[in-house]
């Protein structure tokens, strides 16, 4: 059901005129997209969770040498995978966070997102919090 809410959200975000003039693939509208799903309402270009999730998508984008768009990709990949498989409901924005913080330069993505992943499904009350602060131990 989450899913088909999200990619009913996302074909109505790329048919609506907010995107008409944007380029799908632009970091600003990746960035967007993901807040959107994230905090599952619109929001504007402008408000500061997208500009927040734009810092973070730069920095993953730096560490990763990685497009955008296939940032976003393997962030909803694994938020549907934690759902699938431990029925963990996660949003894109938490796995770009411990992209952005526990990535390595030039690291593949999976490196990162799967012991994520696999601390999320660890900690004992599967939230995100405590997958960042068992990551943050590791380290």
């Amino acid at each position: 059901m989450d899913r088909l809410f999200s990619l009913l959200l996302l074909a109505a975000m790329f048919s609506g005129a907010a995107f008409a003039a944007a380029d799908p693939a632009s970091a600003d509208a990746v960035a967007q997209r993901m807040t959107v799903l994230s905090v599952k309402q619109e929001v504007a270009a402008g408000d500061a969770r997208v500009t927040q999730a734009r810092a973070l998508l730069d920095k993953a984008v730096r560490l990763t040498q990685e497009e955008p768009v296939a940032i976003e990709a393997a962030c909803s990949r694994y938020v549907g995978h934690l759902h699938d498989s431990a029925h963990i409901t996660a949003a894109p924005l938490e796995l770009l966070e411990a992209l952005a913080a526990f990535g390595k330069t030039g690291q593949p993505l999976r490196d990162t997102l799967q012991p994520y992943v696999a601390a999320r499904k660890a900690a004992p009350g599967r939230s995100h919090a405590e997958a960042m602060a068992a990551l943050g131990k590791k380290k």
